[in-house]
């Protein structure tokens, strides 16, 4: 993916979403949409609610969250040429209103339904009308208006190329390459997420595998394993903050590995607040515990650039903490997982009339801000939270002393023992990487990766000259809400092979090898 100007950090962040989202084209009844983009032409501004007549010089209860997300899809998806950065705001203001548009539906048919009038189809065949009655968990959708053209349909040499698409100062960016990033926006922001990517100096492999079983009970290779000497005295552990434009606080958590009761952790639901403060002990976290996210208006912050790994190991910010060690023995294994609490201001109602005067009511918002939000449609359920929990990473003691060798001068103490890429990275254990051809399951990821912003280009493609208007039809995108991160070193170095426990492997002689 380098060949496409796709960095290894953006690789990484491609497969979280890729894994972790879910892009629709059409709308889907009774079912969980946090967000969507409808794509059309004619102007060039990220709209959001109102746009209806009823709620003229009001405010949606949602404005604070609506507002601060619009500016975030605009600043990543950027300007071109004499093209400037979308002008943001409700579509009252921006564009104009409508009575009965799709945008305003979507966000409030299940909480204003005064405004809602009942569906009674006459054509396919007689379509059902139940099918058209929408349950009060459904449309509360944060659903923005993307006007992405004054012209309808713009020249070729103004809708950009697939090369760098996720960077906007190439020669190669266009119409469509910055809505394939305003849509990446957009998946990223509909949840919050936190994940450990460093441990002392060594960066970790991507947490989220695309195509793999992610739970950590059924499969050991969902977690990553990380090795220290048994000497050490404290583990210095990294992590980063996603899918949230401010970070108000975040901290790290750890315990003996036999000491968590199973079900606890999964991998695949976030673990409950009070079990994780139950079983955990919290690390010292040094340097800031708040900051802001990587699509927020200063960026990433702290910035990733200070971590002790020699890399930047995510795009979003970077903290840091340290967990004692001192009282661990060969063998001792600890799990370690981060949280963090995010937007939370999201909640507080924009200066003006609030119309209807009510608290947000978006899922997106509620999710990360209010713990009683509960709603519960066709099998599937929504639970808001404060805290948002990493995949837990686990630090086995290892049998050796101070390190394992050194790489260009440099002493190598820390290693990551976890297969979870198979055959993909060479890596059996203890790092060691033989040379070995890359499995089909890497290419199918790359592939996938790929044919997503292919087709991210084909549905901007598509979209571009759509327009705005009453009773047309309008094309989806949707984020579902389901639920990677740098490169370690390479070079030659003179290594050992370890189990997972630590302990070496007897039958096999010291080789030279490759870390990645």
């Amino acid at each position: 993916m380098a060949q496409r100007g796709i960095s290894d950090k953006q690789r990484q962040w491609l497969a979280r979403l890729v894994t972790t989202r879910r892009l629709v084209l059409v709308p889907t009844a009774n079912a969980y949409v946090p967000a969507l983009s409808t794509f059309h032409g004619g102007t060039e501004v990220i709209g959001y609610e109102w746009g209806a007549p009823t709620y003229l010089n009001q405010w949606s209860p949602d404005d604070t969250a609506q507002a601060e997300i619009a500016s975030a899809y605009s600043r990543y998806a950027g300007s071109f040429g004499t093209t400037r950065q979308y002008d943001v705001g409700t579509m009252n203001d921006k564009v104009y209103y409508v009575r009965g548009g799709m945008e305003d539906w979507a966000y409030a048919g299940s909480w204003d339904p005064a405004r809602v009038i009942q569906c009674q189809p006459t054509t396919y065949d007689n379509y059902p009308k139940e099918k058209t009655v929408y349950n009060n968990a459904t449309l509360r959708v944060f659903n923005m208006l993307i006007e992405t053209s004054h012209q309808k349909i713009p020249s070729q040499s103004k809708l950009g190329t697939s090369e760098s698409v996720l960077d906007k100062d190439t020669n190669g960016n266009g119409h469509i390459s910055r809505n394939i990033r305003l849509a990446l926006s957009a998946h990223d922001l509909v949840e919050p997420y936190a994940s450990v990517v460093g441990v002392n100096d060594l960066a970790l492999s991507d947490d989220i595998i695309p195509l793999t079983n992610r739970s950590c009970e059924e499969n050991d290779k969902a977690i990553k394993k990380v090795m220290i000497p048994k000497n050490l005295a404290q583990v210095t552990v990294e992590w980063t903050v996603g899918g949230a434009l401010t970070i108000h606080n975040t901290t790290l958590w750890y315990a003996k590995s036999t000491d968590i009761p199973s079900g606890t952790l999964d991998c695949l639901e976030q673990p409950s607040a009070d079990a994780i403060r139950a079983h955990f002990k919290e690390g010292k976290v040094h340097g800031a515990v708040n900051g802001t996210g990587y699509l927020s208006p200063l960026g990433a912050q702290p910035h990733p650039s200070v971590s002790a790994t020699d890399v930047e190991p995510s795009l979003g910010p970077l903290f840091t903490a340290s967990i004692d060690v001192n009282d661990l023995k060969q063998g001792d294994k600890l799990t370690v997982i981060a949280s963090a609490r995010v937007d939370q201001s999201w909640t507080r109602p924009a200066n003006g009339v609030i119309g209807p005067n009510v608290g947000p009511q978006a899922h997106v918002v509620n999710v990360r801000t209010n713990p009683d939000w509960f709603f519960e449609s066709n099998g599937k359920h929504i639970h808001g939270r404060l805290d948002w929990f990493s995949i837990p990473i686990q630090i086995v003691v290892g049998d050796y002393s101070d390190s394992i060798g050194n790489q260009a001068g440099k002493e190598i103490s820390t290693i990551e023992v976890s297969n979870r890429f198979g055959r993909t990275t060479g890596n059996t254990h203890g790092g060691i990487s033989p040379s070995k051809p890359k499995s089909k399951s890497l290419l199918t990821w790359q592939e996938l990766a790929i044919g997503v912003v292919v087709f991210c280009c084909a549905v901007a493609m598509g979209l571009v000259a759509r327009r705005r208007g009453a009773s047309e039809h309008r094309e989806l995108v949707a984020s579902y809400d389901q639920e990677g991160t740098s490169s370690a070193f390479e070079g030659k170095i003179e290594l050992q092979k370890f189990d997972d426990n630590g302990e070496v492997y007897e039958d096999e002689p010291d080789t030279t090898h490759s870390i990645s």
